[in-house]
């Protein structure tokens, strides 16, 4: 499930002035900064506007903006944002992972492949690559591949809630209730108010006919996220 690629932060060039540097620090640092998302765009903006940053640098604030917009489901803005970071810097796997979640979420899933497979080329490391990859792989059905992908971003980034939550859904999709069972709780056990993580859980325990701990978490999905059916619905699986 969606999933997490955090910002960068690149601390400005020392031969700009006390003053000036100051400020594009504090900018730079909350463009980076994903617990206050609002401030990280207005952040992101201003450098960007700034006229003063390197193309390296201008690109990464593009990426860390069309992030944020991602998160915030603007994805016009975001895919304009990415394709201008990836523009400006074309081997920055990281705006690519980025590009291929906004991508998803737009229910773009031929391009966020593209941009997946370019990403892993330019860096094979990528933990999050690997998993988004698997996620819209889940998604188009290509469930092999999706799990192999799964497995080697656990391989490199073991224990990651993102990631279990992901090959929890593949294991929902093969039908292997015991598996997708395990792969959730690991994942709630980090993240126990994920709405993914729990309802597919929630759907793996109906699966092995038990309605009592299935409706528990169905419930408690649904609470946290009340469009949580229709979501597992556009991605494929249908609930009670």
């Amino acid at each position: 499930m969606r999933r997490i690629v955090l910002a960068i932060f690149i601390a400005v060039s020392a031969t700009a002035s006390p003053a000036a540097a100051q400020t594009s620090e504090q900018q730079w640092e909350w463009c980076g900064d994903a617990s206050d998302q609002d401030r990280a765009i207005a952040s992101c903006t201003a450098l960007i506007e700034s006229g003063q940053e390197t193309l390296e640098k201008l690109a990464l604030a593009y990426s860390n903006r069309g992030y944020y917009l991602t998160n915030k489901r603007q994805y016009d803005r975001a895919i304009a944002d990415l394709d201008q970071a990836i523009r400006l810097d074309p081997q920055n796997a990281l705006a690519l992972v980025n590009r291929a979640h906004a991508n998803t979420g737009a229910d773009q899933y031929d391009r966020a492949l593209a941009d997946l497979d370019r990403a892993i080329e330019i860096d094979p490391s990528s933990a999050p690559a690997f998993n988004d990859r698997c996620w819209v792989r889940a998604i188009r059905g290509a469930l092999s591949e999706a799990l192999a992908d799964c497995d080697e971003s656990l391989r490199l980034r073991p224990d990651a809630a993102v990631t279990l939550d992901s090959r929890g859904f593949v294991y929902l999709k093969l039908d292997r209730a015991e598996q997708a069972i395990a792969d959730y709780a690991a994942a709630l056990a980090q993240r126990p108010r994920s709405a993914s993580s729990l309802y597919g859980r929630g759907l793996a325990h109906l699966r092995q006919s038990d309605n009592t701990d299935g409706e528990r978490d169905i419930e408690a999905a649904k609470r946290i996220n009340p469009d949580i059916a229709a979501q597992f619905r556009r991605w494929g699986v249908t609930g009670p």
